[in-house]
């Protein structure tokens, strides 16, 4: 992955805004600016603004009265720098929301909004094989279902389930996000892609961010509310027909790119080794209890050191990375980060991004 761009360039961003359908592109002229959002947790989100303009011949407005502006329509859009096209972003989804603004005689106004495409899959409840399978398995039908690849599927290592559970009514997009949360990995969409994996916050980072020279601003929170140092599973073992009990401690979470000694740091922060219990599971076997107690563990801890960071625009920063950020105090806020939300805003103005990350453990 390329480092951040530097020189007179990163003033000049560069957007296109294409329809999907046929892959023709919004005169650049017409579009003041455009917003990106992405997010571990939720779909992502865009948000165009137009520079309206109203023909007095025809009496229309040339974008608002243009039939490809509305709900359902997909849009395409790449973001970056015009120096340097092959480093740009891009996000597909559906226009969702219009927005136009009337004011006589002054300029006219008009923003559309929409979200990638895993938004579809909050709405849609396909039926998928649940029995004999991994969740990998059912990430990948469920993908393939809603014409998605699914390419960004991992499977290695996963159990194989003689039945698993979905909720009446649940959606696919909730269903995913349920299986995701129970093994430790995340579930997320960009472009076609439907990604389910582990997270890769265990990879040494390639983009460096170094305090008075490429931060605009850095705030980190570190707070020790949450952290426990083991979780306990207890739960019944089809597989053994029996109850059955399995623990993860700090040290199995622990990375080579993450907080030194983590371990001292939790249980001096608790007093002593704190301790989670989770107790009534119905588990297959002792590993899916030990994944469970592995998940649960870095799921309480993750929140350690959180921050966001303001820089100049890069789309080469999406979530789902790790970052480096440097020299903001040697004990605990320099370190290696995971992006967990990104924000891109390009316009007249310049390009910033924004990005919510943690600490890696």
């Amino acid at each position: 992955m390329a480092g951040l761009l530097i020189g007179p360039e990163i003033y000049v961003p560069s957007f296109t805004v294409k329809w999907e359908e046929n892959n023709e592109g919004i005169p650049k002229d017409d579009i003041i600016g455009v917003e990106i959002d992405e997010d571990l947790e939720s779909p992502g989100m865009f948000k165009i603004s137009f520079n309206e303009q109203f023909d007095l011949a025809k009496q229309q407005f040339k974008w608002l009265d243009d039939r490809r502006i509305e709900p359902g329509t997909r849009i395409m859009i790449s973001f970056g720098y015009a120096s340097a096209p092959q480093e740009q972003g891009t996000i597909m989804g559906k226009i969702k929301a219009i927005s136009p603004g009337f004011l006589s005689g002054g300029p006219q106004a008009l923003i559309v909004e929409g979200y990638d495409l895993s938004h579809d899959l909050q709405k849609r409840q396909h039926k998928v094989k649940c029995d004999n399978v991994t969740y990998a398995d059912v990430a990948r039908e469920i993908a393939m279902k809603n014409d998605l690849s699914p390419a960004g599927v991992e499977s290695d290592k996963l159990i194989v389930h003689p039945k698993i559970e979905r909720k009446v009514d649940e959606m696919d997009y909730a269903f995913l996000q349920g299986l995701a949360k129970n093994i430790g990995f995340e579930f997320f969409v960009r472009n076609k892609t439907l990604y389910f994996r582990k997270p890769k916050d265990d990879l040494t980072a390639n983009v460096s961010f170094t305090f008075n020279q490429n931060i605009i601003s850095f705030s980190p929170r570190m707070s020790s509310a949450n952290l426990v140092h083991e979780v306990r599973v207890t739960a019944w073992s089809e597989q053994e027909k029996k109850t059955i009990s399995e623990k993860a401690n700090i040290k199995e979470i622990e990375s080579s790119i993450g907080i030194p000694d983590f371990s001292s740091i939790v249980e001096k922060a608790e007093g002593e080794k704190s301790s989670l219990k989770l107790e009534g599971r119905v588990v297959r076997s002792r590993e899916e209890a030990k994944a469970i107690a592995l998940s649960e563990l870095k799921k309480r801890n993750m929140g350690f050191i959180t921050g966001t960071l303001e820089c100049a625009g890069n789309p080469q920063l999406r979530s789902g990375m790790t970052i480096n950020i440097e020299k903001v105090g040697k004990c605990f806020f320099s370190g290696v980060y995971y992006v967990t939300k990104t924000r891109h805003v390009l316009g007249e103005s310049g390009y910033k991004t924004t990005l919510e990350v943690r600490r890696c453990l």
